[in-house]
């Protein structure tokens, strides 16, 4: 089953609450609401390329690596000093001028970050737990509490620990202990682990395959309109869940936007929201077309269905839904359910080309590129 499928993280707050605008009417208004806002491409015989369903040795491995990770043990040393890469726990009191600005007691600081101020993590190398000692941080002068840039700090430190964390090795014992015997033998268990990759990896490519089917009718339809309503509901609501968070972060709609989306008119930020919210208007009108066309309309047992299957990918019971997604909403991605189904049993496989191919390594590495980038970026800010 295609999980819902949210467009952007300020579209998944809004479809979580917003109302839409159907709501009260009939199943027929309610998909004639949307199919009435354009014209649908073909959508028999669409082509697409099948996404990749492979398991490979590095993933296998790696899925074994955090299995022995989730298993790990941490242990507080108490003899040894502290080297550049440690996880330590603290106590100290951060004094400026000789007034006191901050304190913590039984603080855990993960070195290599500079979290507390640049230079502060070199200077507790080298100390044993149980050492009082003093450090002094200087602040740049564009620091981001701007009541301590360009100011020197006093940190009056007791190290009361270092955390040792001990990964074990993929032993028979290991298996048998973390699973309470279910696998007893390695063997047994990176069968298991297999196979619950090829799982995913066939549920993912399922997916982006109905997807890719989907995305693919959506470019050759015409879209005459949008309901206006919802998409006002939408975007009123997405506005709603930022100013709630600028007041929650005490700074302004400007530079939250700016900060998080990069934009610097709320003029067009409003813009790309209402862009973005009515590429979900595009979606929700082809698949009210073909669902009315092909009488693909979910039944009450598709829902059902359908339900029971959200609730056991997100491990929740089915009750549990309606505090997130409304019948309407549970109706339409029941009936989308049914509509890719049917798009992608009538489509075309073909083979990818080799610049497709080409591109989709570069696409590959770009995102390894970013991701590193990202985790470069995070370490330097924390």
């Amino acid at each position: 089953m295609r999980k819902v499928r949210m467009t952007g993280l300020l579209i998944a707050a809004a479809f979580a609450t917003v109302v839409t605008a159907s709501c009260g009417n009939s199943t027929e208004e309610y998909f004639e609401n949307y199919a009435k806002c354009g014209t649908v491409g073909e959508y028999v015989g669409v082509e697409y390329t099948p996404e990749s369903r492979e398991v490979t040795d590095d993933d296998i491995q790696s899925s074994i690596e955090s299995f022995c990770e989730e298993n790990s043990t941490t242990e507080e040393n108490t003899t040894r000093s502290v080297e550049a890469d440690d996880v330590v726990n603290i106590d100290y009191v951060e004094t400026v001028s000789g007034a006191e600005v901050d304190s913590q007691t039984d603080y855990t600081l993960s070195l290599g970050y500079d979290t507390l101020g640049t230079g502060f993590d070199d200077q507790l190398v080298g100390y044993k737990p149980g050492s009082e000692i003093t450090i002094l941080v200087e602040y740049d002068d564009d620091y981001e509490d701007t009541t301590l840039a360009g100011m020197t700090a006093e940190f009056d430190i007791t190290i009361n620990y270092i955390s040792v964390t001990t990964v074990p090795d993929y032993t028979d014992d290991l298996v048998n202990e973390a699973t309470e015997g279910e696998y007893t033998t390695t063997d047994d268990y990176t069968v298991y682990l297999t196979e619950q990759l090829q799982e995913s990896a066939d549920s993912n490519a399922d997916d982006t395959d109905k997807q890719s089917v989907l995305q693919s009718v959506i470019d050759v339809s015409t879209f005459t309109e949008y309901p206006e309503d919802e998409v006002s509901s939408y975007v009123q609501n997405i506005m709603y869940n930022i100013e709630s968070q600028c007041d929650s972060y005490g700074i302004d709609v400007e530079t939250y936007i700016y900060y998080f989306y990069g934009y610097t008119s709320e003029n067009d930020f409003l813009n790309y929201i209402k862009e973005t919210v009515e590429t979900v208007m595009q979606e929700k009108i082809v698949v009210s077309i073909i669902a009315m066309n092909e009488n693909l309309i979910a039944t009450d047992e598709d829902i059902s269905a359908y339900k029971q299957d959200l609730a056991d990918d997100y491990g929740i019971d089915v009750d549990e839904l309606s505090s997130y997604y409304s019948d309407e909403d549970l109706m339409f991605y029941a009936t989308e359910e049914n509509v890719l189904e049917y798009i992608l049993a009538n489509a075309v496989q073909v083979e990818a080309t080799e610049d497709e191919e080409s591109e989709d390594t570069e696409a590959a590495e770009d995102v390894d590129t970013t991701e590193e980038t990202d985790d470069a970026e995070d370490a330097e800010e924390e």
